[in-house]
C-alpha cells in the first residue's frame, strides 16, 4: 500500500536529501574522513555478506511435514 506524501513531507524529504548531499561533499573532500568511510563500508559490506550467506542457508532448509 502506497501512502501519498503531503507537501510538508515532500519539503522535509527535499531538505533531508540536501543535507545528505552536503555531508557527502564534505566527506568526499576530506581525505581522512573518506578513507575511514571507505574502510567502514568494506567492513559493513563483509558483515552483510555474512548475514546474507546465513539467510541463504536458512532459506535452503527443508521444512518438516506434520
Amino acid at each position: 500500500m502506497v501512502i501519498a506524501m503531503t507537501a510538508q513531507d515532500r519539503k522535509w524529504e527535499a531538505e533531508s536529501d540536501a543535507r545528505t548531499l552536503m555531508d557527502s561533499q564534505v566527506i568526499s573532500s576530506d581525505k581522512k574522513r573518506l578513507t575511514a568511510a571507505v574502510k567502514a563500508a568494506k567492513r559493513m559490506a563483509a558483515e552483510k555478506e555474512k548475514e546474507a550467506r546465513a539467510m541463504k542457508g536458512v532459506a535452503k532448509r527443508k521444512t518438516k511435514k506434520k
